[in-house]
């Protein structure tokens, strides 16, 4: 099997190579524009020379698409003019009696796929009073605008929070006869399930709308045991879990909420994570809480309050002046259908990035060929492309970088909105025109 694939690798280079002596570059681009797949949708693609500043390239390109994921690209740059080398997860300051503790949106907090948690350490091991201040209202909803509705339980769109915690999710197991949460604050607030429930091969629980009431039933296909929890019914939700997970570990830690900080006293901040470690699990697997997060924690940062679209409102006047000019750009994560944004907008930015300080940063953070959300995709070619994906239905997109064959550093935006079909398909077609233009320019 591992020699037919690699045969097939050949053969299809060989193809490319042949293609490439046989075609000029406007015949081909030509042939791409008349392509019966890619006509049956609306597309734009925008390929530029960075070094020489050249269009090879353009069709579409001035027209507004909705980008998906490809929008956080905007956030990853916001993030990273932002934070430095280190997310200012919390910001903290002490008199004699208590620790005061602001959170600024950092959504790593005792998110088990990051074990080192400082703050959690210096709370339960503190002997001062702890204060957790958190604002009486913030500037943004639970979900961005634009949201398809009726996803309030899926795992890919958690509520956005002031304070996240455990990922904003419960995670639920079998132990016996029952089921069981984690955190273990969600235990009591599980219906128990039904005999037919507990004999299934599979089965899933499901929280209610406007509750974090959680239900058992049983599954056709999957289990499925992880679930987001509301806010909607307690505004102090973060503040009760990390109270009852304080007290399992420390019975004698005080805690309480205030909504104002002292004037007297000057809060430093607590750095949480390397900010490239966050956004390469943000973009490579296309994170939509994190990204949520990441936009939220620029506002908190750069202009001192949570906001979404008042953040990024003041972000292109500050970072995207005269890069996003027309476009509409409403979330962090892309999952609105609100955003509207031109290949040429990407390719300005893709541009900006590649003459600044952090394009290796960026080159790393990003995935590469057969990786992340490219795996499987541009196989021998990890050293040739580096991009992100960008997925809705009847949507996909794809921006970043290519390095061809002859060494030409490229900026691409190819972006498909309105088709009816197999995405897979699209995803191929993409794939065989970028292949084709690493060979060939």
């Amino acid at each position: 099997m591992r020699n037919f694939v690699s045969y097939v690798i050949v053969m299809l280079c060989l193809s490319i190579m042949q293609s490439c002596a046989v075609k000029k570059r406007t015949d081909w681009l030509y042939a791409m524009g008349q392509d019966s797949l890619l006509n049956r949708a609306n597309y734009g693609l925008k390929i530029m020379d960075m070094d020489k500043g050249t269009t090879l390239y353009s069709l579409n390109s001035n027209r507004f698409f909705i980008p998906a994921s490809n929008t956080k690209l905007w956030t990853m740059y916001a993030g990273l003019q932002t934070f430095g080398d280190s997310i200012p997860g919390w910001s903290i300051a002490e008199d004699d009696k208590h620790i005061y503790l602001e959170p600024n949106g950092d959504p790593t907090f005792l998110n088990d796929e990051f074990p080192e948690q400082r703050v959690f350490e210096l709370l339960k091991n503190s002997h001062k009073s702890l204060q957790l201040v958190l604002p009486e209202n913030t500037a943004f909803g639970r979900f961005g605008s634009g949201w398809s509705w009726g996803t309030w339980q899926e795992t890919y769109s958690p509520e956005r929070s002031v304070m996240p915690i455990y990922n904003n999710m419960v995670r639920f197991y079998k132990e016996g006869n029952n089921f069981k949460a984690i955190p273990s604050f969600f235990n009591n607030l599980i219906e128990p399930p039904k005999d037919d429930d507990l004999r299934a091969a599979y089965s899933s629980v499901l929280r209610a709308e406007t509750s974090n009431s959680y239900k058992v039933q049983k599954n056709s296909n999957r289990n499925s045991w992880i679930r987001p929890f509301t806010r909607l019914d307690n505004d102090t939700l973060a503040y009760m879990l990390l109270s009852d997970t304080l007290g399992r570990t420390n019975s004698k830690v005080r805690m309480s909420i205030v909504h104002n900080k002292p004037d007297n006293l000057i809060f430093s901040p607590v750095y949480t994570v390397a900010t490239d470690t966050l956004f390469a699990k943000l973009m490579k697997r296309s994170d939509n809480f994190f990204a949520e997060q990441m936009m939220l924690m620029a506002g908190k940062i750069r202009y001192g309050a949570f906001a979404d679209f008042g953040t990024i409102s003041k972000l292109r006047e500050d970072l995207f002046d005269g890069i996003l000019d027309q476009g509409k750009w409403v979330d962090g994560s892309g999952l609105s259908r609100g955003n509207l944004i031109s290949p040429e907008e990407f390719v300005k930015l893709l541009t900006v990035i590649y003459k600044g300080k952090d394009f290796e940063r960026v080159k790393r953070i990003l995935p590469h060929g057969n990786q992340g959300t490219l795996q499987g995709l541009y196989v021998g070619y990890e050293a040739n492309i580096w991009a992100k994906t960008g997925t809705l239905a009847d949507h996909l997109g794809l921006s970043g970088y290519l390095k061809t064959k002859k060494g030409n550093n490229l900026a691409f935006s190819f972006l498909i909105n309105n088709f009816r079909g197999n995405a897979s398909d699209y995803r191929r077609k993409m794939e065989e025109i970028l292949i084709w233009i690493i060979e060939c320019l």
